[in-house]
């Protein structure tokens, strides 16, 4: 039974993986790296409407029908991306599968988690198969000449991902057959939009870091295989991470980890914006040991905890537009803009002090919110 959800998850990491390389695809189209970072964040624009369209959509329905819709879709309208080779054109088919790929993963998680809290299982440990998939398919993607075979596998992921939301056991909404609840910011709590904002600026740098990673090594003069190697090591390093996910979380709490994810990414940028060695570079993407992966599972698992069910799949939907929307959207078009002005490379730079100052601000409000508290008490 477990390793249904494995699977489930190896496989929805893969297009991830597509997207986080497709980058590399328009460059060779000839597009601007403007152009490149407003196509990246696409995806990420449609999520914020598509997002809590999907979720609160499936909240009402069995959710493995609705991941196996959205999943066959993108098997087909992907290769609407693929057909056209000028901008416009392409931004257009950018959109119509952005709309239906972004809810794959925030759906299939949802399922996951659910299904292994039922069976004592730690969410942590399948989500590991997720990092695994992802590193597999960018060191693949890396190597891959044939634009073909690129988006041939896309397509391939989007159906098999389909067919295995079929046979995993069932999953009904939090609120089937339930009285429909209107959504209100006011029902989830203050702190959970300030950890919000911190995802936001933080885990910008790592979508822009990711996404602009082959243009790098291209503007370097280094192969581009190197970016499939270094995002692969940045995967791979979430493994350990993820097999101590629940320790870690209980032993530092929720908001050290931010505070330290922060930290370690503004480290982990600033380091590659400064060495040119490939192999150096590729070294330091182990800093993703707690960088995304350790703010994306701690915010995730205050969200499955401390927030009510009946909310639940609203905090979810908020979750994910932040996490592959909002943070996309700034990583992607600022950090084209900036690469534009002063060159990829600066980029990095720029990101990495951005998430050392995050960190600094957060670490400040939460010890003057903590002495307010004591003084009250």
């Amino acid at each position: 039974m477990i390793w249904q959800f494995f699977l489930l998850e190896l496989l929805i990491y893969v297009p991830r993986a597509f997207f986080s390389f497709v980058g590399n695809y328009f460059n060779a189209l000839h597009f601007s790296d403007l152009q490149n970072g407003l196509l990246g964040s696409v995806a990420a624009i449609t999520v914020l409407f598509s997002n809590p369209f999907w979720m609160r959509f499936a909240d009402k329905r069995v959710k493995n029908n609705v991941l196996a819709f959205v999943s066959m879709a993108s098997a087909v309208l992907i290769w609407g991306v693929y057909s056209f080779k000028s901008f416009l054109p392409v931004l257009i088919m950018t959109f119509a599968i952005g709309f239906v790929w972004t809810a794959i993963l925030p759906l299939a998680e949802s399922i996951s988690i659910a299904q292994l809290n039922q069976r004592g299982f730690s969410f942590g440990k399948a989500r590991m198969m997720g990092s695994i998939g992802f590193a597999l398919a960018m060191i693949f993607f890396g190597y891959l000449k044939s634009d073909l075979v690129f988006f041939a596998i896309g397509s391939l992921a989007f159906l098999s991902i389909g067919l295995s939301a079929l046979f995993i056991p069932k999953t009904h909404g939090y609120n089937v057959k339930k009285e429909k609840r209107k959504f209100s910011f006011k029902n989830l709590p203050g702190e959970f939009y300030i950890m919000l904002l911190l995802e936001t600026l933080v885990i910008s740098s790592g979508n822009f870091g990711l996404y602009f990673f082959p243009i790098l090594m291209k503007a370097r003069g280094e192969s581009v295989s190197y970016a499939g190697i270094a995002i692969a090591v940045h995967a791979l390093s979430e493994v350990p991470f993820l097999f101590f996910a629940d320790r870690i979380v209980t032993k530092l709490g929720i908001k050290k980890i931010l505070v330290m994810a922060s930290f370690a990414y503004g480290i982990r940028w600033i380091l590659t914006w400064s060495v040119t060695n490939p192999a150096l570079v590729i070294a330091f993407q182990a800093f993703e040991f707690f960088n995304f992966i350790a703010v994306y599972y701690a915010i995730w698992h205050y969200v499955n905890l401390k927030i009510e069910p009946s909310h639940r799949s609203d905090a979810q939907a908020i979750f994910w537009v932040v996490t592959i929307g909002i943070s996309a959207i700034f990583g992607y078009i600022v950090g084209g803009w900036v690469s534009n002005l002063f060159g990829v490379a600066n980029g990095y730079l720029f990101f990495g002090v951005l998430s050392i100052i995050t960190g600094i601000a957060y670490w400040i409000y939460e010890y003057s919110r903590s002495v307010r508290k004591l003084k009250m008490s």
